[in-house]
């Protein structure tokens, strides 16, 4: 038998149990014990299962791919000890989305990039729900691939050798009787195979499970068609909504540079004068001083949600300007000022943000929480130095910007399992 016919029936036969252990041992996993075994588990079952299909089509996963198994690998291992389990549980979705696409090479602009959005969307929607009868049509595929002579053969050797059982199966157990009669030790034996098969226990299993085994059909339906349809895609939709993509986001571009810069410029001016008024107290944690009225807790806390909104509504104005302001009409270069002056407030912003809770974290030491906060406005700085560098040189750092967050999660998430074992 030929490799990708054996890896194409090694992912058929494990595309249900794996997405039974997914709704039973990932999804809706209330046991609260081996947490991390599981997510390890079923991490490594979903990388092998990709690996089968992907083989299956006589195809091989891109070099990318396995950046990403490790990624998913490194956020599995860290679970329960990481930064946020939640913010691990939407990571690993999100990988896993994105091993279908970068395995393939579907990436709309042929590589990680600023249409990542628009990659998890074609991951999770086209291919996922795009086909979800493919694992039926394979198994019709791999049965028709066989020769005609060959299928009459294995029809009536099949038929025979059912009938074959049901027909001695009785005269086993009568066989199985008499040899229980004759010799008391084998009697014994025999009594004791028999009392540990537990009926009633598989009966109760079963109901117990009802649920997870209903809805593991649907489930493996989808992740099969996921996995399957991105790779027998030969990437033309891909390249035709890539395009349509383009095309759009050119027709979005009929704002004057010079409103954008006005608006900009309103915000720059507004976080100016804040700056005025609340310099000292902002800025005394570089010092390592707090203000006189504030505890370091409070001071910590105070502002914190706030700054991260600030630049999370900084970031949005950017995205609104690249999509909606025409670059080919004048006053672009002072749009490109404006926008680089509210980035490097955000930088200021975040580098508050970061300095409040390194100050709170050497008083009071280390906690998930605080770490995931820390790594936050590291984001956040990282993303508005990207746009900096990306408006003067008119390059897309999107890729790069991508690459930093995931690693320097997947770093974080080893220092706090790291510290959270000195701390216990």
């Amino acid at each position: 038998m030929e490799l990708t016919k054996t890896s194409k029936i090694a992912g058929i036969l494990l595309a249900y149990p794996i997405a039974f252990a997914y709704l039973k041992y990932f999804l809706l996993d209330l046991s609260d014990t081996n947490i991390t075994i599981k997510k390890i588990m079923f991490t490594a079952f979903f990388i092998l299962l990709n690996e089968l299909i992907v083989r299956g089509r006589g195809k091989t996963p891109s070099k990318e791919t396995y950046f990403w198994y490790g990624i998913m690998g490194i956020v599995a291992l860290t679970f329960e000890t990481g930064l946020n389990p939640v913010v691990s549980f939407i990571g690993l979705h999100l990988c896993a989305f994105y091993v279908a696409i970068v395995s393939n090479g579907l990436c709309f602009e042929g590589r990680t990039g600023s249409f990542v959005l628009a990659d998890l969307f074609n991951a999770q929607i086209y291919k996922g729900f795009g086909g979800m009868s493919l694992i039926f049509d394979d198994m019709k595929k791999l049965k028709s691939e066989k020769a005609p002579a060959a299928d009459k053969k294995s029809k009536g050797s099949t038929i025979g050798a059912v009938i074959i059982v049901l027909v001695l199966l009785p005269f086993f157990c009568v066989a199985v009787g008499l040899l229980t009669e004759i010799n008391p030790d084998f009697n014994d034996a025999v009594v004791s195979i028999i009392d540990k098969i537990n009926v009633p226990y598989f009966i109760r299993w079963f109901f117990r499970n009802f649920g997870y085994i209903v809805f593991a059909i649907p489930t493996s339906m989808y992740l099969y068609s996921l996995l399957g349809n991105s790779a027998d895609s030969t990437g033309e939709f891909e390249r035709k909504s890539y395009e349509k993509l383009v095309k759009w986001r050119e027709s979005c571009r009929r704002i004057s540079p010079v409103v954008t810069a006005v608006v900009t410029g309103l915000f720059v001016l507004l976080y100016l004068i804040f700056f005025v008024f609340e310099g000292s107290y902002l800025f005394s944690a570089f010092v390592g001083k707090l203000p006189s009225a504030y505890t370091a807790s409070e001071y910590a806390r105070r502002g914190f949600f706030e700054l991260t909104g600030i630049m999370a509504i900084n970031m949005m104005i950017f995205l609104l300007i690249s999509y909606f302001e025409n670059r080919k009409l004048l006053g672009r270069k002072l749009s490109c000022i404006m926008t680089s002056a509210l980035m490097s407030e955000s930088v200021v912003f975040a580098m508050i943000s970061f300095s409040k809770l390194a100050l709170y974290y050497a008083r009071f030491g280390y906690t998930p929480k605080r770490l995931l906060a820390m790594w936050g406005s590291l984001i956040f700085a990282a993303g508005a130095v990207m746009v900096i560098v990306s408006t003067i040189k008119r390059k897309d750092m999107s890729r790069v910007w991508i690459y930093f967050t995931t690693v320097s999660f997947a770093a974080m998430s080893i220092l706090s399992s790291v510290l959270s074992f000195f701390a216990g």
